[in-house]
């Protein structure tokens, strides 16, 4: 048996029961080991020795056990989530949502346009702050059913339950115009951020790595019929594997001035 101990009222309800149980063994140890006239005789002074004494030591020993839960819970958290972002790391990811399931899901693969620019132009704390806002902007847009990771670099997947293609990339537009509608701040500089998005259809059953592939596929036209947009997979279009392109120069338009609109 485990006692986890996470919060004060765990910690007290601890204190109480490892008193109350000292209290218990001194009383029956007492009753065994002594003559019952003198027994009865120490029994108060006893009973608050045993109370004194176990008291402040469970109270010690509970803290340190929910400073132990509480860093282990910490380490979990580190585990299951991106250090920089706050989304589900890769092994999370695959953890939570790879398991065939009997409801329809909808896959998005989606990543920030000419990222490697961004970080060559304006260095990585810009970088950092961009995948901060997107990851950011992709959580807060998303129910608290989907799941949204960082698979590496600037490639994010999502996975929205109880939803088809249609649905899928309907959200995939609103997420996109979301991020066109929200710059970045990096010193003096304004800067637009886009984000390009593909979307698969996840049917019960289904692979979960071959609507990602499938998702990907679709990103891949979506970056080359000219970024900041969405694309549905479909095979005739996006059937074979195509290696991803290199990233062109940043901006992929010119900063906007504070003075700007949009």
């Amino acid at each position: 048996m485990s006692w986890q101990v996470r919060t004060m009222g765990d910690v007290w309800r601890f204190t109480a029961v490892i008193a109350a149980v000292m209290l218990l063994g001194s009383l029956a140890l007492r009753f065994l080991m002594l003559p019952v006239d003198l027994a009865m005789r120490t029994l108060l002074p006893g009973s608050a020795m045993a109370i004194l004494l176990g008291g402040p030591i469970a109270w010690v020993v509970g803290q340190r056990m929910r400073e132990v839960s509480r860093l282990g819970e910490r380490l979990e958290h580190a585990l299951r989530h991106d250090l920089l972002t706050g989304v589900h790391t890769r092994l999370s990811f695959y953890r939570t949502a790879k398991a065939p399931g009997d409801r329809p899901r909808a896959v998005i693969v989606t990543d920030i346009d000419n990222f490697k620019g961004l970080n060559d132009r304006y260095g990585h704390f810009a970088g950092d702050q961009a995948l901060r806002q997107f990851a950011a902007i992709l959580t807060a847009h998303c129910r608290a059913s989907d799941i949204v990771a960082r698979f590496g670099g600037e490639e994010f997947v999502i996975v929205i339950l109880d939803a088809g293609a249609a649905e899928g990339l309907a959200i995939a537009e609103r997420l996109c115009a979301r991020v066109r509608a929200s710059p970045i701040f990096f010193g003096e500089h304004r800067l637009r951020l886009t984000a390009s998005f593909g979307v698969a259809d996840l049917p019960p059953g289904g692979e979960m790595d071959t609507a990602i592939q499938q998702a990907d596929r679709a990103l891949y036209r979506a970056k080359h019929t000219g970024r900041d947009r969405a694309c549905l997979f479909d095979p005739a279009r996006d059937g074979a594997a195509i290696p991803m392109g290199t990233a062109a120069a940043w901006p992929p338009q010119p900063p906007i001035s504070a003075a700007s609109n949009g």
